[in-house]
């Protein structure tokens, strides 16, 4: 029951991702990207504190005192170099390109997992990331998979490439946070995060005349979802299921792209329903539950201790 819930939270976090996306392409023509973040951010920390404070009660202190290096490498990683750099490349790349870096992690998670954390992979895991990867490809491509070799790539890839890798090394480095509350542990990371961003604002200006209501909506919006839901549904992911078979979920980014822009009122391809059907088989074979793979680690949630807390 655990890992169900675990799976769901993975995909609710990469839903808010995916409206993340479409926002983010429209909002760093008004803001600059230091500047998305930090408002970004300084809206998700307001609710993330009181979310903490009502709901956990943390020691605040104690907790600082005991994880500060872990929550800076935290917040450095996911805050200042992800999400600024996620959002730097829309400046030169399109959302579709920046969707198609974005499928890089789930196998650059796995790999770093199976190095450093000598995470286990099965060969399900294994058939489930490349049956995914190929339904993205498809989704990306509408179906004419040779397109990737003749797509221009540009210096926004090449961020966005850097982006991938920060949070492949976010999502290894995630498990060291036991016993940490979930939203609490969010809540330092944005705090720290934002504090981090301050001396980048000052090279870059705010143009008032710019923004727009849409503007203020996106900010408001990746600060709410994003920010507050994704991160708290990530953690909790990871910490149970690991980064390996969590990273997997980061495929269907594109895909729910593809389905909120139906809603928007653009046309569904039958690639874009093959691509996103082998999406979600792809995750479905990583869900499978191997009686060999579980004999060989025990459930990262009863490594924890969360499985009475979840």
């Amino acid at each position: 029951m655990v890992k169900y819930k675990a799976w769901i939270f993975l995909i609710g976090a990469n839903l808010f991702w995916a409206g993340n996306i479409i926002f983010g392409k429209l909002i760093v023509a008004e803001f600059p990207a230091e500047w998305t973040v930090f408002l970004r951010w300084v809206v998700g920390l307001i609710l993330l504190i009181l979310i903490a404070q009502f709901i956990e009660k943390p020691s605040w202190g104690q907790i600082w005192r005991n994880n500060w290096v872990l929550i800076i490498l935290l917040a450095a990683l996911s805050i200042v170099l992800y999400t600024y750099l996620s959002y730097a490349s829309l400046q030169f790349t399109s959302a579709t390109n920046s969707a198609l870096f974005t499928t890089l992690a789930p196998g650059l998670i796995m790999l770093f997992s199976l190095i450093f954390l000598r995470e286990k992979v099965s060969a399900f895991q294994f058939i489930g990331l490349i049956t995914s990867f190929i339904g993205v490809m498809i989704v990306l491509t509408k179906g004419n998979l040779l397109q990737l070799f003749h797509t221009q790539y540009n210096e926004g890839d090449a961020i966005m490439l850097l982006a991938v890798l920060c949070w492949a090394a976010y999502s290894l480095l995630l498990k060291k946070a036991k016993g940490i509350p979930p939203v609490t542990l969010v809540a330092m990371i944005a705090l720290v995060g934002a504090i981090l961003m301050i001396p980048f604002l000052f090279f870059q200006q705010i143009h008032s005349d710019k923004i727009t209501s849409l503007g203020i909506v996106g900010v408001i919006y990746m600060g709410v979802f994003p920010s507050v839901g994704s991160f708290i549904f990530w953690n909790q992911g990871v910490k149970i299921l690991g980064a390996s078979k969590a990273g997997i979920t980061m495929n269907l980014i594109p895909v729910f792209t593809a389905i909120i822009s139906v809603i928007l009122g653009h046309a569904l391809e039958m690639s874009q329903m093959l691509g996103g059907i082998m999406t979600i088989a792809g995750m479905l074979l990583i869900a499978i539950k191997r009686k060999q793979v579980s004999q060989i680690s025990a459930p990262v949630a009863q490594q924890l201790g969360l499985k009475e807390k979840i």
